[in-house]
């Protein structure tokens, strides 16, 4: 009834210890990609946080240039100069007597210090823009000369000149340019670095994006294949409690989930990190006022990130349960569409949809709310912080205490800082999709699989074994082998087996004693039924409908465990005998055909090697060579899904082929003949008695007409056995057996 439908996320947890172990765990079987894509981020890290420093030098250092003229001299004189000298070594020295400290490298000294440096002329008053050009013409050199002698200007050895900023309009465009060579050079240079830098960035990014693909998608390969093994190996009591539909998604959508998790946030998060981390380490170490001011946005940041995972979180749970009630809805209605439209139920299906569908849409608008809310405050913090490093960045530009190139290089920092903290939405939203995907995985996994306990030895009737109330052990283990969990058949584990105990030859036999079972605790649906078949012979079993009949085969088949008593072959236990024994010899034949969209031989010979005198004869004896002889392509007539295009009959024949071509040791047929027609019928009848001889063979029918030729006959009512004969013998008894046969064929006396 359900299809893709989704669990409801019951905490929302954006982390699960479980689910983060279950990724590490296929992850780190490639870890070389995996260390080696970190390595990468490392420089993709350092390149973003390098190119921002890159600005600061180039506007400090040749863009603007600005600094003061240090008075060597002077500074001879002052007590303690220790403290300056050593801050000294950034500056530039212009003669013996003098040097010029630029104005990003007074942040390095106290207030305190500035004013004694102040108070005692070791710093000029005046700002000056340092100029370091040789080759400039006599004009232009003129006028500098002008300049200095006017106060403007002052000139050192090496044709190193210092200007007033407030001078500068004095030169012309091109004469600036003349002045300006070597910084242009200097800012060219810069350039290269930083597009080399860039082309690391690249490269490293291409490098990396192509290490975690890889890696992640090999360890999605192997949780696939390990999962989908795992899905093989669970009895079909699993499947009827799970719908189909949601296996299915648990092995394409739930692991791709789980791929955008690890290639999407977690590797971006660990960059993301590092690189906040990084901003904030450099901030706090080029300038600890501008720093603290951005820090102030910090706690506001943290506190709309809680509030933001919390409401996303519940608007999240609210869409993922109204999309599984619309994807429940829509599979319903398409699938059961011809009793929809033949009980004209179109317009009341239609408006069901509508509310189905206007809840989804409440809930996404729900959402997009918190998104449209979360953005727009983060983008407002991340304005906030640049005005307002922006308005003390330039009060400290006047007070000589920040350079332009280190506010640039905080407002570059601030847009760094704030875009992972925007993309949190989208992470949440994935983070949130990915852990609660990873959780049903692990619930396949771990799914009645670790209660595996093997039935005790030579249990006699009345010993108490599995009650009612527990579930089933299933077929399959996890085992944790650092690559993953793999899953384990329960043939493989199958405790204290020897070689005689599996199931081979024709020659066998079978028996039940006083077996229980119950599907749901309390409710029995066979009790205390014990009955045997030699070797060779066919057994019948009849009984009302829900008498048990199906069930006894399910436990012979080993799809569910009997709660009490113990089912034999050849006197083994058959909880002791390996899957793969049992799956060989005992091949049942169900009354629900399912055929794969194959062709019609695929289908017969279902992988084994083909032999085409098997297949021939296996055809002949079952009657459906006349079927394929009428189909176009023959035996490689292609099949469609569930078998289509053929009829209930001409399904049930390709199952009695298929059946035969495995030539199994026991057979069941299963209600098979019921939906045959008259006219196949009478060919069923012959085929039955051509697959059931010369093997063990049990027969479930409602057409008694297809079982008199059975050596035995048990009959079942209210899960157990009233009635054990040939045919003619239960007929004599007068009893159940009689009354059903009666009701078929009526006027027996």
């Amino acid at each position: 009834m359900e299809y893709y439908q989704e669990e409801d996320e019951k905490n929302g947890r954006l982390y699960s210890r479980d689910v983060f172990s279950l990724i590490f765990r296929y992850i780190f079987a490639y870890k070389k990609y995996l260390f080696t894509a970190l390595v990468f981020v490392l420089f993709i890290t350092g390149s973003n946080l390098a190119v921002p420093f890159f600005f600061k030098t180039i506007v400090d250092r040749f863009v603007f240039k600005q600094g003061k003229v240090v008075d060597l001299g002077r500074l001879s004189l002052l007590e303690g100069k220790d403290f300056v000298l050593k801050r000294l070594k950034r500056s530039v020295v212009l003669d013996e007597a003098h040097g010029f400290l630029f104005q990003a490298d007074l942040k390095y000294f106290s207030e305190r210090e500035l004013k004694q440096l102040d108070a005692n002329g070791v710093l000029s008053e005046s700002t000056y823009i340092l100029v370091h050009q040789a080759d400039i013409d006599r004009d232009l050199r003129d006028k500098i000369n002008r300049m200095v002698q006017a106060g403007d200007a002052r000139a050192f050895a090496d044709s190193r000149y210092l200007f007033k900023p407030s001078r500068m309009h004095r030169f012309s465009v091109q004469e600036i340019v003349t002045l300006r060579k070597e910084d242009i050079r200097g800012i060219v240079r810069f350039v290269f670095i930083i597009i080399a830098v860039l082309l690391v960035q690249f490269v490293s990014s291409y490098i990396q994006i192509l290490l975690l693909m890889r890696l992640s998608q090999y360890a999605m390969r192997d949780l696939r294949s390990d999962l989908f093994t795992h899905i093989l190996s669970l009895e079909v009591s699993y499947f009827e409690k799970n719908p189909i539909g949601r296996l299915v998604n648990r092995v394409t959508n739930d692991i791709e989930r789980l791929n955008e998790l690890f290639s999407s946030v977690l590797i971006t998060f660990f960059q993301d990190i590092l690189m906040m981390a990084g901003i904030i380490v450099i901030m706090y170490m080029t300038s600890i006022t501008l720093a603290l001011i951005v820090s102030i946005t910090f706690p506001f940041l943290v506190l709309c990130t809680i509030l933001f995972r919390v409401q996303v979180r519940n608007a999240y749970r609210i869409i993922r349960t109204k999309i599984g009630d619309l994807n429940s809805f829509l599979n319903e209605t398409i699938t059961g569409i011809r009793i929809v439209q033949i009980f004209v139920r179109e317009s009341a299906n239609f408006k069901k949809f509508l509310g189905i569908n206007t809840d989804v849409y409440t809930a996404q608008l729900r959402q997009l709310y918190v998104n449209a809310v979360f953005r727009p405050i983060i983008g407002f913090m991340r304005w906030f912080a640049i005005a307002v490093v922006i308005y003390f960045g330039a009060r400290g530009i006047v007070q000589d205490r920040v350079s332009f190139g280190l506010l640039v290089m905080f407002i570059a920092y601030i847009e760094l800082f704030f875009h992972p903290v925007q993309d949190l939405s989208e992470k949440f939203d994935i983070m949130q999709s990915a852990n609660a995907a990873g959780e049903k995985i692990l619930s396949v996994f771990k799914a009645d699989a670790l209660k595996e306990v093997d039935k005790p030895e030579g249990r006699a009737h009345g010993d108490r074994g599995t009650e009612a109330g527990d579930v089933p052990g299933q077929s399959g283990l996890i085992e944790d082998t650092g690559r993953g969990y793999v899953a384990l058949k329960k043939g493989d584990i199958a405790t204290d087996k020897s070689p005689h105990e599996a199931v081979s030859g024709p020659n066998r036999w079978i028996e039940f004693r006083h077996v229980w079972f119950a599907y749901n605790p309390g409710e029995w649906v066979l009790r205390d039924v014990s009955f045997s078949v030699s070797p060779r012979q066919t057994l019948a079993i009849v009984g009302e409908t829900g008498a048990g009949k199906t069930t006894i085969i399910s436990l012979l088949s080993r799809f569910y465990r009997a709660r009490r008593g113990t089912v034999l072959v050849d006197g083994v236990d058959i909880e002791r005998i390996p899957f793969s024994d049992i799956r060989k010899n005992i091949i049942p034949v169900m009354q629900d055909v399912f055929l794969f969209s194959r062709s019609v031989r695929d289908n017969i010979v279902l992988g084994n090697p083909y032999d085409a005198g098997r297949f021939r004869e296996v055809s002949e004896s079952t009657h459906i060579d006349r079927f394929i002889k009428r189909l176009p392509g023959g035996e490689q007539e292609p099949v469609m899904e569930r078998g289509a295009t053929f009829s209930a009959g001409e399904r049930q024949l390709l199952s009695f082929a298929r059946a035969l071509y495995f030539d199994p040791s026991i057979l069941v047929l299963d209600e098979a003949t019921s939906n045959i027609d008259t006219e196949t019928e009478r060919l069923i009848q012959d085929a039955i008695v051509r697959l059931t001889k010369g093997r063990t063979s049990i027969v479930i029918a409602h057409r008694l007409s297809t079982i008199q030729h059975a050596h035995k006959i048990i009959v079942l009512e209210k899960g157990s056995v009233v009635e054990e004969g040939t045919h003619s013998m239960l007929l004599s008894k007068k009893g159940l057996y009689h009354r059903l046969y009666t009701l078929q064929f009526g006027g027996l006396e």
